[in-house]
């Protein structure tokens, strides 16, 4: 007898941990609700992108959510967002070009006049005030894209931090408590990295790479094109360096978070099964029927979460890569102008840009495999 009632007290105590996860299991298969942090993640977009989502989107409920990512991720959604926000910066772009292009014919012209006085004295009074004028014509208009791009990486630390919460609950709804710890550590370690580092860094680099340029583009002033570049790929290597090592860590500590997690899981459903047969087959197969639904909820979030770091992404990278192609556009005209001072100045203004990017990438790559993680990785309660 006292056998039969230890049996039966141990038998409780390996089921203990899977009551929470009944009691929960029941309650999702009958609603699919979403947990309530799933809507702080849009408190972090900007209205723009908002506005441009489905009704759906914004509901709690998982199939609703399904519904509306299914919309978003259509080919007719995404080329109407990318065209969108095409059409809102060309404008842009074109009155930069003009601008510039008519500065560069004006150098044009009147180096042609001075180089005719046979005064280089007067040349490179003129050269030097063109270059200025473009200086400042640049600083107006680069700015913007760099004052973006900070903002971004703004944003995207405030939509990292909404994540965490978000993706320790769909974690632990699954059963996956080491993965859920391992993730937030992870997503929290890379808010430090983007805001102690590379949103502290992006100004002061721009601004040492202006500063060379300018200084390279004056005539006679000393040709500084190597250390521009050193210093660019240098940053560029740091910065993809630290995203590596938070990209290995956040995955291989995932995984086998979410792994042992599945083993603990099997393992206490076995015990169960094995010393309670009929009561824990039944758990078991509730748990298994349960676990559709948790990875569904799972996928949904995934997905979505992955198409709003896109329409976040996207409006400052196109801003970035028109840019670019502005300054790479100018520099072909100050090319054929015979300007070379200007040359030089656009061109080390558009690699900037193109670092720029890199910069925006690389440091969404994180999340993006955030978010496929959370996607493919097993509920433990399968």
């Amino acid at each position: 007898m006292k056998t039969r009632i230890l049996i039966c007290l141990f038998s409780l105590l390996l089921l203990f941990p899977l009551l929470q996860f009944i009691v929960f299991a029941t309650e999702t298969q009958d609603t699919q609700t979403l947990p309530d942090v799933y809507l702080d993640l849009f408190n972090s977009l900007p209205p723009s992108i908002l506005e441009s989502l489905p009704e759906g989107a914004l509901s709690n409920k998982a199939e609703e959510v399904g519904d509306a990512v299914g919309e978003m991720s259509s080919f007719s959604f995404l080329l109407q967002t990318v065209l969108s926000l095409v059409g809102l910066r060309l404008g842009d772009c074109l009155k930069l070009l003009c601008s510039v292009v008519g500065i560069l014919i004006l150098s044009s012209i009147c180096r042609t006049v001075c180089a005719s006085l046979k005064k280089p004295e007067i040349a490179r009074a003129f050269s030097l005030m063109i270059t200025l004028i473009i200086t400042v014509t640049i600083f107006g208009a680069g700015f913007g894209t760099i004052e973006s791009t900070v903002s971004y990486f703004g944003t995207l630390n405030a939509f990292t931090s909404a994540t965490v919460p978000l993706m320790g609950s769909l974690y632990i709804m699954g059963g996956n408590a080491a993965a859920a710890v391992s993730t937030s550590a992870g997503l929290s370690l890379f808010m430090t990295v983007l805001e102690e580092i590379v949103g502290k860094s992006i100004v002061p680099f721009c601004g040492v790479c202006l500063a060379l340029a300018l200084v390279g583009a004056c005539e006679g002033g000393p040709r500084l094109g190597g250390l521009l570049t050193s210093l660019k790929k240098n940053y560029t290597i740091v910065l993809s360096f630290l995203m590596m090592l938070l990209l290995a860590m956040l995955s291989a500590q995932t995984i086998l978070g979410a792994s042992k997690d599945t083993l603990a899981m099997r393992s206490a459903k076995f015990a169960a099964g094995s010393l309670i047969p009929v009561v824990g087959g039944s758990v078991s197969e509730l748990l298994r029927s349960v676990s559709a639904g948790v990875g569904f909820m799972r996928s949904a979030v995934g997905i979505c979460g992955v198409l709003l770091l896109l329409f976040l992404m996207l409006p400052t990278l196109i801003e970035l890569l028109l840019a670019r192609a502005t300054w790479q556009i100018c520099s072909l005209f100050a090319e054929i102008l015979g300007c070379d001072g200007e040359r030089r100045l656009l061109d080390e203004f558009a690699s900037i840009n193109g670092y720029l990017i890199a910069a925006v990438a690389i440091c969404s790559s994180v999340l993006f495999l955030t978010f496929t993680l959370l996607t493919h990785c097993a509920t433990a309660l399968a």
